[in-house]
């Protein structure tokens, strides 16, 4: 039974250890303060050590009241602004829907406040140049991690049923 915890431990610590996964989803209620415009968005990115990327092709937005300006990385929580960190790459400048891609490198700091949701992504346009639509990067569960986390009910089940005998 040790050995099958030791394993178990193991394994935990290798899926850490790889590139983790991100995804935001971007619109103008998430602005401080909101606004009510149709624009819409979404990217997906990857954490690889110290940078930060948007994987291809899924930095997306839709329906801005003005042409894209910039697309920035900040840092704050929820329901607060916070300082650019590093902007990203406007594929299609002054399009009111496009892509947008790029990467850039972060700070221990920074990757703490990635991992705690407090970074965003902000679209900005000649309408609203602090921002039109925003969204919160939040971690996306691995597959290997979630089978670790169910695998510990299990784990206590062989405990109680090993100690009853």
């Amino acid at each position: 039974m040790k050995k099958t915890l030791s394993s178990i431990a193991l394994l935990g610590s290798l899926t850490v250890s790889h590139a983790q996964t991100y995804t935001a989803e971007l619109d103008p209620f998430q602005e401080v303060p909101p606004h009510n415009t149709p624009g819409y968005g979404s990217a997906d990115f990857t954490l690889s050590g110290t940078t930060l990327s948007i994987n291809a092709g899924t930095g997306v937005y839709a329906d801005l009241l003005a042409g894209a300006s910039t697309v920035r990385l900040q840092d704050a929580a929820v329901g607060s602004n916070g300082p650019t960190i590093f902007l990203f790459n406007l594929d299609t400048p002054g399009n009111t829907s496009g892509t947008f891609s790029g990467s850039g490198t972060l700070t221990a700091g920074q990757i703490t406040d990635l991992n705690n949701g407090n970074l965003y992504v902000n679209i900005t346009d000649t309408v609203y140049p602090s921002g039109e639509i925003r969204g919160q990067i939040e971690a996306v569960p691995e597959p290997a991690m979630m089978g670790l986390m169910g695998l510990g009910p299990l784990v206590g089940a062989c405990m109680l049923r090993r100690k009853k005998n």
